[in-house]
């Protein structure tokens, strides 16, 4: 029993020197990518310097940690780590991603069936012919399955008749094709709240938030669901995040964190936190009374 022990512990050991050493790899790799003209020229650079990230590491690490990473596969194994922690790790390089991937997406069919009856539907929903719009945006995809635009619009307007469950659907049909749709995310986060799914709302809030770090709306809807969860220490630096990025940018969202911000003084101060409240707002800049 002792001996599984010890190998398990080494194992977990083993696994956690691996991510670090494959997270130090992926900041190497954004420093040494400079700058960015287009996918093939950063697909070139992050090749080119993802060994020279990988040396830099290793030289830095001790003789053991070199011995462990110095076969083929273990470098092989390091490097696609590395570029899986690549987003996490150099914003520049995921901000650049996701534009690219918003271009390739959010954008007219090649289709011109599937425009023409894209556009129908979105005639009809303005009329609030929202069982029309429903077949035409229906018939759009049936002519173009990968329109990102005809499939979000379908979702919404499923959300608008109040079907939640058609709705959340083809949110995730649509983000099976294009998972870091801001649309599809943001709304299907909206749509699992309606259906009472705080799980599943949370979880897409936070890619959103991952993928859209200037965005207010994933920050707030964390520490709505916190909220509503009772989690309110939880909840504060969520809202108050929002609640700047909102002020700075007079959105006229402000109000909404306002009064989540009063909820949470409420119950903090019903659990005599008041101070560490204050505090927490302070660091956001925000002076409560």
């Amino acid at each position: 029993m002792r001996i599984r022990f010890i190998t398990a512990f080494l194992f977990m050991s083993l696994a956690a020197n691996a991510q670090e050493i494959a997270q130090k790899v992926a900041i190497e790799i954004c420093n040494c990518v400079d700058t960015i003209e287009n996918m093939d020229s950063l697909e070139a650079k992050v090749n080119r310097c993802s060994s020279d990230a990988l040396e830099t590491v290793l030289e830095a690490s001790s003789d053991e940690v070199q011995e462990i990473y110095s076969s083929d596969d273990a470098v092989e194994e390091t490097i696609n780590k590395a570029m899986e922690s690549l987003l996490s790790e150099c914003p520049k390089i995921k901000k650049f991603i996701l534009e690219d991937r918003k271009e390739t997406f959010y954008k007219l069919s090649a289709s011109d069936a599937a425009n023409k009856l894209y556009e129908q539907g979105n005639d009809l929903y303005a009329k609030e012919d929202f069982k029309g719009a429903l077949k035409a945006y229906t018939s759009a995809i049936k002519k173009d399955p990968s329109f990102i635009y005809a499939i979000d619009n379908l979702a919404l307007t499923y959300r608008k008749l109040g079907n939640n469950k058609k709705a959340i659907k083809y949110y995730n049909r649509s983000l099976e094709i294009y998972p870091e749709g801001s649309l599809a995310l943001q709304n299907i986060a909206v749509a699992y709240l309606a259906a009472s799914d705080l799980k599943s709302a949370m979880e897409s809030y936070q890619k959103f938030a991952f993928y859209y770090p200037e965005d207010p709306e994933g920050y707030f809807g964390i520490g709505r669901i916190y909220v509503a969860s009772g989690e309110y220490e939880e909840a504060m630096d969520y809202v108050f995040a929002a609640h700047k990025i909102y002020t700075y940018s007079n959105s006229e969202y402000v109000k909404d964190s306002q009064q989540l911000i009063s909820v949470i003084y409420n119950k903090m101060r019903e659990k005599n936190k008041l101070d560490e409240f204050i505090q927490k707002a302070k660091q956001y800049g925000i002076n409560y009374n």
